[in-house]
């Protein structure tokens, strides 16, 4: 029985924090010939987990890669009790070396109303903290790259936390469904003619991105469905529903591309099962 327990200890142990990196391609006729084999390195959920002293372990990772642009969609810290000193101890060793562009999550939005309520300026402190840091933060705003005179656009997309309990919005009283026209409203419209990126949180309104322009959509917030069940995929959602439709990987609608993060720590559930903590490696290529 003592062996039993132990071996269960070490494999919670290890499938909260033995890393896996995957690596995914896009490719597109829009990506400039400049930005072919552009590497952009996403992180996601990392709910102030460490991967080692500082997350040496992580930033390892990542200098052995030497990503071109790192992209964080959301939760780098937890809403409640939380100055996030773990994200901004991470963020110090990464931007002296790369660009380090991030759009907030539900946490983030949920940590800046407590803390207004509370009349704490953490989360205002966290946020120039990040901007002293060279952070771009991506909030509901707009980015061009631009190598060799050719460009692609990043844009950064806060989901009101209305939209995070249910599909169908139409439930909330008084609200339209959501729609591409919010994304037009808040991150500005999508360039008709470039290479669109959109940075956002919430993974459930895919086949809207895409309407709205968004040729490649990254985002993370599902934390892979927690236990991931082989050949079947994720579980259950932060929402708590069951076997959510875009849990981790790779989807696509049209000619438009999601990679969802599948996170790397923990929110209320501080459990993974056959679901390591994910670094994202997405390699651009011109067609």
């Amino acid at each position: 029985m003592l062996l039993l327990i132990v071996i269960g200890a070490a494999f919670v142990y290890a499938q909260n924090n033995w890393l896996q990196v995957t690596k995914y391609t896009v490719a597109s006729a829009k990506i400039p010939e400049s930005f072919d084999r552009y590497t952009i390195v996403q992180l996601s959920d990392l709910h102030s987990h460490s991967f080692g002293q500082q997350n040496q372990r992580l930033i390892r990772k990542i200098n052995k890669i030497k990503p071109d642009l790192i992209v964080t969609t959301g939760d780098m810290l937890n809403s409640v009790n939380d100055t996030g000193d773990v994200s901004l101890q991470l963020l110090e060793q990464l931007t002296p070396h790369y660009p380090v562009y991030y759009v907030s999550g539900n946490h983030e939005q949920i940590a800046k109303i407590k803390a207004a309520e509370l009349g704490s300026e953490s989360y205002n402190r966290f946020m120039e903290r990040m901007e002293e840091l060279g952070v771009v933060i991506m909030d509901d705003e707009k980015a061009d790259i631009t190598i060799n005179n050719e460009s692609i656009h990043i844009y950064g997309y806060i989901l009101p936390l209305r939209f995070y309990k249910a599909k169908d919005t139409a439930t909330y009283i008084g609200e339209k469904p959501f729609s591409p026209s919010y994304l037009d409203e808040s991150a500005g419209e999508a360039d008709a003619g470039g290479f669109n990126i959109l940075l956002t949180h919430n993974p459930m309104y895919f086949n809207e991105y895409a309407d709205w322009g968004a040729d490649l959509t990254m985002a993370g917030h599902m934390h892979g469905g927690i236990i991931r069940i082989p050949f079947v995929g994720g579980v259950l959602s932060p929402e708590r529903a069951f076997f959510p439709e875009y849990d981790a990987g790779l989807f696509t609608s049209s000619d438009s591309v999601m990679i969802v993060n599948r996170g790397l720590g923990n929110e209320t559930i501080k459990l993974r099962i056959f679901n390591r903590p994910e670094l994202s490696i997405i390699e651009l290529r011109s067609e």
